[in-house]
């Protein structure tokens, strides 16, 4: 079984200068395109759901349709619940079985973040669960969370450290400038403030907002310390690229493959630029 945290996956992603690509999935055809195309390639992967899909498709079903996926396959393969602002939630699919929870108290006071963070963290410890916190306010759209221009702020470097070190995270995502959903021109990313945190955090170090980079952006980010890239818009756009290019057809499998197609040919370009591939 290849189904892990994502603890030693990102620990040697980071020891190796590569990243793990983290994609969302939102149905049975994107899980599995995303899978497959990793174990093609030999990389592990880490499968994102968000809180709007559990909710729209349950924990029991999102299990049922996963899980035989994530058994079979050769490579390390993940499942990680992303921007959770509800502790209850987290558990709920702790409970049913994911394997790694983003808790997002960025919105909070920082206290506030550390208290309710450490609470997720103690409770997954039980579970032999992985858990990324964040700091900092990271703009756009990512499902049902919004933040606006300025509403977003940066992480601060001496916070970072204090956050990382008092909630016992296993992953770290700290706001340095990159944006959810699609870009509003040339993003302005903080490397300079993404460098003085990865010099003085052990944790591991996430990018939230994959979509819209450009490749020497992800190589820049990757060299600094960046060892788990977040992917989700590119993965929506490409599913209905594929459901576009398949109006008129009377086959709905021919479909089907239409949008496996562009998907799987996302999740080749960004593993390939990250990396990983031949890392499992």
């Amino acid at each position: 079984m290849a189904y892990v945290n994502m603890i030693e996956m990102m620990n040697q992603a980071t020891k190796g200068r590569y990243a793990i690509g983290a994609f969302n999935f939102f149905n049975y055809l994107t899980a599995r395109t995303i899978i497959e195309t990793c174990e093609e390639r030999k990389s592990p992967v880490i499968l994102q759901t968000s809180v709007k899909t559990v909710r729209q498709l349950g924990t029991a079903h999102i299990m049922d349709m996963v899980l035989p996926l994530m058994k079979k396959t050769s490579v390390p393969v993940a499942l990680h619940l992303d921007h959770c602002k509800e502790t209850e939630v987290a558990k709920q699919c702790m409970d049913a079985g994911w394997s790694s929870i983003m808790y997002d108290g960025s919105s909070f006071a920082f206290e506030e973040n550390v208290a309710k963070t450490k609470e997720i963290v103690a409770y997954a410890k039980k579970k032999d669960i992985s858990v990324e916190g964040e700091l900092g306010a990271i703009v756009g759209v990512e499902e049902d969370i919004v933040v606006d221009d300025h509403a977003g702020s940066l992480a601060d470097v001496d916070l970072s450290v204090r956050f990382t070190a008092e909630t016992g995270v296993d992953a770290f995502a700290p706001a340095i400038g990159t944006a959810h959903g699609m870009y509003k021109g040339k993003p302005k990313l903080d490397y300079e403030r993404f460098s003085d945190i990865r010099g003085r955090v052990k944790t591991n170090l996430v990018v939230h907002g994959g979509t819209g980079l450009a490749d020497d952006v992800f190589r820049r980010l990757i060299q600094i310390g960046a060892s788990k890239i977040n992917v989700s818009t590119a993965i929506k756009m490409a599913y209905f690229r594929g459901m576009k290019a398949s109006d008129g057809l009377t086959e709905p499998l021919q479909a089907d493959r239409m949008m496996e197609k562009e998907v799987q040919e996302v999740v080749t370009h960004c593993i390939g630029v990250f990396g990983s591939v031949g890392k499992a």
